[in-house]
């Protein structure tokens, strides 16, 4: 299996060349490495350091629980300049290693994974970010934390495109609170970790990143739409199809996270995605069918049980600060996402993965 498009990876190292070599010689800690968000960041240091003047250690932790470790990794183990640690991210912070730079990007995103596992989501955002903060504190680590742009929940009409700055319309009580508050509260460990200790870490709100090396199992809709293309069945859309997003391609998402690992000179919140356009669900279907497979039908349904529900009515974000302080763009088009991610889909998406 092709993980990434060569293509994607080259273009991330050749637009943050400058940001990139402000590592040369570092050592940085990716929990979750073993995720989707995660290989990336581990191929694109792999990438720079054939580059770099002095490389990039890199230390990559993942216990796999939503992730395939023969698919995740196998194509990275191979590298002088990358240990593989299989274990709870917890462990990074009982490692001797002094780090640089501590990525957490270990969680349960997936709806339907976090559904199944509401505890493991709330200790991976909670109790593993206070160990890892402690362990930054100690280090004197740069830290960046992935949070969601879940935390604004279902946000007043008035405040969509929704900016850093609004608190939030989240339930504290329901098959999405694990999810939305656990990382609410990680939110606020980092907040009392930078103001009483002094530690650099940023916060990372990302909006519906897509891309190749999605797996089927995901369960977040641009997989299942690609899924059932896979199988020659409908596009099923859950619900009324009227709930609305914005999607980020995954070259714009990882640009966007290193540059506020790297490049923020104080520690901030930071929107990540593309606010352009904000789509309902009914129509990415379509537009998917009419981009991808025009023969495939669109069938709306009652929201699986495995699915919750009660998710929020539109998610659009305001990226003014992340455009501002750091000179962010996002350049690849939904509808070049689109080609992009289901052209790899159709050629990756084996029967043993379906």
């Amino acid at each position: 299996m092709k993980y990434f498009l060569d293509e994607d990876i080259s273009r991330i190292t050749h637009d943050l060349k400058l940001t990139l070599d402000k590592l040369n010689g570092k050592k940085i800690l990716i929990t979750g490495a073993g995720g989707f968000l995660g290989r990336y960041f581990v191929a694109v240091l792999k990438e720079f350091n054939k580059y770099a003047v002095n490389p990039v250690s890199i230390v990559a932790l993942d216990n796999h629980v939503t992730s395939n470790p023969s698919v995740a990794t196998n194509h990275l183990k191979l590298d002088p300049n990358i240990e593989w640690i299989y274990g709870d991210a917890t462990l990074g912070s009982q490692l001797p290693d002094k780090f640089d730079y501590i990525l957490h990007a270990a969680g349960i995103a997936s709806p339907e994974h976090y559904r199944a596992k509401p505890l493991e989501t709330i200790d991976v955002a909670v109790s593993v970010t206070r160990v890892l903060l402690e362990k930054a504190r100690v280090d004197h680590s740069r830290v960046l934390f992935f949070s969601s742009s879940e935390i604004y929940g279902d946000p007043l009409p008035e405040f969509v495109p929704t900016n850093e700055d609004y608190r939030g319309h989240v339930a504290s009580r329901g098959p999405r609170a694990c999810y939305d508050e656990s990382k609410r509260l990680g939110e606020t460990l980092c907040w009392i970790y930078e103001n009483y200790y002094n530690v650099h870490v940023s916060v990372a709100r990302p909006f519906n990143v897509f891309g190749p090396g999605m797996m089927p199992k995901d369960f977040r809709v641009m997989p299942n739409f690609a899924a059932s293309i896979a199988r020659g069945e409908s596009l099923k859309v859950y619900g009324h199809g009227k709930q609305t997003r914005t999607f980020c391609y995954i070259t714009d998402a990882i640009t966007g996270f290193l540059k506020i690992l790297i490049d923020a000179d104080s520690p901030n919140v930071f929107n990540v995605g593309n606010p352009n356009p904000e789509i309902s669900i009914g129509n990415l279907a379509q537009l998917i069918k009419d981009t991808v497979s025009p023969s495939t039908e669109i069938e709306v349904i009652k929201y699986p049980e495995t699915y919750p529900e009660d998710e929020p009515n539109r998610r659009c974000p305001d990226i003014s600060r992340i455009r501002s302080l750091l000179k962010y763009e996002p350049a690849v088009s939904l509808d070049q996402g689109i080609k992009r991610f289901f052209s790899w889909s159709k050629e990756n998406y084996s029967v043993d993965l379906l």
